[in-house]
């Protein structure tokens, strides 16, 4: 789900919350400066950046293709 401000993405996000599907998961607010766009969604979104670009360990940035 995305959405074009905080305050729209902080409703999305409290929503998809009280579902029953979603109630013992974390909800992340991502917000992309490419597109300018808030992005609602479980750890799937994240997941998914993280195999693309890489992702950080204790504060330190790792690439994903060295730890392949």
């Amino acid at each position: 789900m995305k959405a074009k401000t905080i305050d729209e993405a902080k409703s999305m996000a409290k929503e998809k919350s009280l579902e029953t599907q979603y109630r013992d998961e974390a909800i992340y607010i991502i917000y992309c400066n490419r597109t300018e766009y808030f992005y609602v969604d479980t750890d799937s979104l994240i997941r998914l950046w993280e195999r693309l670009i890489g992702y950080y360990e204790n504060g330190k940035y790792t690439d994903a293709e060295t730890n392949s």
